[in-house]
């Protein structure tokens, strides 16, 4: 794994989608990173239990189990890491029309095939969904992370995933405004900071000589 300043924020869940929430866990350029929230396996169970996929009480008890597993903990983390670069070149060439790598495709495919070994079907009042199962293992907190790749890369909203439009972000979001005119991964961060730029352009710019 790289050496990257951890971030000094909280994880930001602007994505419109849990894999791509997740994919925007490197701040910065993913060449050139500025920050970066995954640093030890805790920060994963964190995102988890953030994203809501990971209830409190086994987030503590997964913790708990990785101090006494550390090397099995480093595994996943470093497996995380993977799957979050794969996601990321997945969708940012949907993002720019391009064709996914044929190899990752099939790496986030073998990931839902194996998160789906701890899944069941549950039945409730709306119809019949996927259910996981309560094993405490290290890699729990993948298994929402993969299957949420695998239904946006199945889903109509494909479609309408975006990248930044900042020149020093490349995070990536469903465009779910009502145009499809979104630009920016978060208005008020870099939205506001491209604004900014903007301003001190113009006011850089040499103004025109009035003839007299």
């Amino acid at each position: 794994m790289r050496d990257i300043p951890r971030a000094d924020h909280d994880f930001e869940f602007v994505g419109g989608s849990i894999a791509l929430d997740f994919a925007n866990t490197l701040g910065g350029m993913h060449t050139a990173p500025t920050h970066e929230h995954l640093i030890e396996y805790r920060d994963l169970v964190e995102f988890g239990r953030r994203a809501g996929t990971i209830p409190p009480s086994q987030a503590r008890r997964l913790i708990d189990e990785a101090a006494r597993q550390p090397s099995r903990a480093v595994a996943v983390l470093r497996r995380a890491i993977v799957l979050r670069e794969t996601i990321w070149r997945v969708f940012d060439a949907f993002a720019k029309n391009a064709r996914a790598a044929p190899s990752d495709l099939a790496a986030i495919h073998e990931e839902e095939l194996a998160v789906l070994r701890h899944a069941r079907y549950h039945q409730s009042g709306s119809g019949v969904d996927y259910e996981w199962s309560d094993e405490l293992l290290l890699d729990r907190p993948l298994w929402a992370i993969a299957r949420s790749a695998a239904d946006l890369l199945r889903s109509k909203d494909v479609a309408q995933v975006r990248e930044c439009g900042s020149e020093t972000c490349e995070w990536l979001f469903v465009d779910k405004s009502r145009n499809h005119t979104r630009r920016w991964c978060d208005m008020n961060d870099c939205g506001n900071r491209a604004k900014v730029r903007r301003f001190r352009q113009r006011q850089r710019a040499p103004r025109a000589k009035v003839s007299r």
